[in-house]
């Protein structure tokens, strides 16, 4: 749900930016839409669950923020059942409306969003079919049987699916396992980023047919022209990060806020970043021995912490180069960034030793195209140019 939602306005929205290098954009903008966009620009992304019993729940609940002068989108998972106001979030849309609902996402986040998404799992359907299939692989049993909503789910865990639209839903559906909601969101970021990447491969036209197929299922009051006039202003790459409001459980499960890591987390999403300085593309490999996906949710959270952004890519699975480096490494693929790439490296990792590459020897070449060679053998392809190729060892943040 947190797929289709956010990934039909990111459609969209690579769908314009693709078109405004072709037609001249900034001229259609200047006749379409006179007006002006505020920066940051935020808008409300919610998932729709079927109506049970008069009753509709936001399955999913992303807030995205676009800083159009600086090229960055952000998008913030929000668990669904954080407790706001005695209730859960996901109830606060159909009990009090649109408006409510803003007035929570500012109260948390510091800033009211200016439009709203709202997407139902049809929509997502139509895109797990059209831009699958996608592959994933579970980390533990997945079962679950709803002959009322016509659901089954069953997986196994390790092993390698390729799923398209239907089988793909109860992937990012199921929050029966262990971590519940919070997995989910987990499994819903690394779907989203996959169907992405895919969304942002395709031609324009591919894109525009595809928006068309979508646009029944989805309500919005983002007008046209305003979505131009966004991208409009985007000159360069987009570069799109993903994270979730800081959360804590209760002793009886329940899901709070985590006010004091709110704080930070606030200023880091609106304010200004360290990495404002650069475009860097970090990419990290685990070869650790800590083959789990929480050796990327510890690393990601470590980065937030310290640095004040997460790397753009996490490689948590083993792709077979474990026995083939022995420490940390950096390979630096833009030279001319390499100064803040170590700085970022020594406030990330104060008490790592990294082996820096540098590409003025054979053999970097040869061991940064094995590191490739095996993400690709993993069906793992990196977004390029990667700015920093990171290996972490001996996990022990």
């Amino acid at each position: 749900m947190l797929k289709k939602i956010f990934l039909s306005l990111s459609i969209s929205l690579a769908f314009f930016l693709i078109i405004s290098s072709f037609f001249l954009l900034d001229k259609m903008v200047s006749y379409l839409f006179k007006g002006e966009v505020k920066n940051p620009y935020v808008f409300l992304v919610l998932g729709k669950d079927k109506e049970i019993e008069h009753t509709v729940r936001t399955d999913v609940i992303v807030v995205g923020v676009l800083d159009w002068k600086k090229g960055n989108l952000s998008f913030v998972s929000i668990p669904r059942d954080l407790m706001i106001e005695g209730k859960k979030i996901n109830a606060i849309y159909n009990t009090y409306g649109m408006e409510k609902l803003f007035q929570i996402i500012e109260s948390l986040l510091g800033q009211k969003p200016d439009s709203y998404v709202i997407f139902n799992y049809e929509a997502f359907k139509i895109l797990g079919d059209e831009l699958g299939p996608i592959e994933v692989i579970p980390n533990e049993v997945m079962f679950y049987e709803d002959l009322s909503q016509n659901l089954v789910i069953d997986f196994k865990p390790g092993v390698p699916y390729k799923l398209n639209g239907e089988q793909l839903l109860a992937y990012i559906r199921y929050r029966k396992d262990s971590m519940g909601d919070l997995a989910r969101i987990e499994r819903q970021k690394d779907v989203l980023k996959k169907l992405l990447s895919k969304a942002l491969s395709r031609n324009p036209l591919e894109i525009s047919v595809l928006y068309k197929k979508i646009s029944p299922y989805i309500e919005t009051d983002i007008g046209l022209p305003e979505i131009l006039t966004l991208f409009s202003k985007l000159k360069n790459s987009v570069r799109v990060s993903f994270s979730t409001l800081p959360y804590k459980v209760d002793s009886d499960g329940s899901i709070f806020v985590d006010e004091k890591r709110l704080v930070s987390f606030k200023e880091n999403l609106i304010g200004s970043s360290v990495q404002e300085k650069y475009r860097v593309n970090f990419l990290v490999v685990n070869t650790s021995s800590l083959v789990s996906r929480v050796f990327e949710a510890n690393l990601r959270g470590v980065w937030k912490d310290r640095v004040g952004f997460e790397p753009d890519r996490v490689v948590w699975e083993d792709v077979g180069i474990s026995q083939k480096f022995e420490g940390d490494h950096v390979f630096i693929g833009e030279p001319e960034k390499e100064d803040y790439i170590l700085e970022i490296l020594r406030k990330a990792h104060p008490s790592r030793h990294f082996t820096v590459h540098r590409f003025d020897r054979p053999e970097d070449y040869t061991m940064y195209y094995t590191i490739l060679e095996s993400l690709a053998k993993n069906r793992i392809y990196p977004d390029f140019p990667v700015s920093a190729l990171i290996l972490i060892d001996d996990f022990r943040e």
